[in-house]
């Protein structure tokens, strides 16, 4: 689930970006701009911010926010995995040393029969 919000979020902020690019770009090409009689672009003053932008910044805040929550659930993800390798990697040591015990007693098993097999 938290791959398919990132998606979307990623699919709408391509949206904006793409649509900013092609904005941009079609103000470098109007013909208007280059004549030095077109009205300038009104700059918002530094306390006033426009609402599409308050919205952009909210919306990538959230993503964010789920970006770094997606973020900690790899990590904790991660290191219950870690876990659970170092666990294996000891079954598996014990498991091996068990199984050369296991081996040696019966080749030790394997002798004494045939030894007294030969005895009798």
């Amino acid at each position: 689930m938290p791959a398919k919000a990132f998606e979307e979020q990623r699919l709408v902020f391509l949206a904006a970006q793409e649509e900013s690019s092609m904005a941009e770009s079609t103000a470098a090409t109007s013909p208007q701009q280059a004549e030095p009689q077109a009205a300038p672009l009104r700059q918002p003053s530094p306390g006033e911010t426009p609402a599409c932008l308050m919205g952009k910044v909210s919306q990538l805040e959230s993503m964010v926010k789920v970006l770094q929550e997606d973020l900690k659930k790899e990590k904790d993800a991660k290191v219950s995995l870690q876990a659970q390798i170092q666990s294996l990697r000891e079954d598996n040591q014990r498991l091996l040393e068990e199984s050369y015990s296991a081996s040696a007693k019966l080749k030790k098993f394997t002798e004494w029969v045939f030894n007294t097999i030969d005895m009798n």
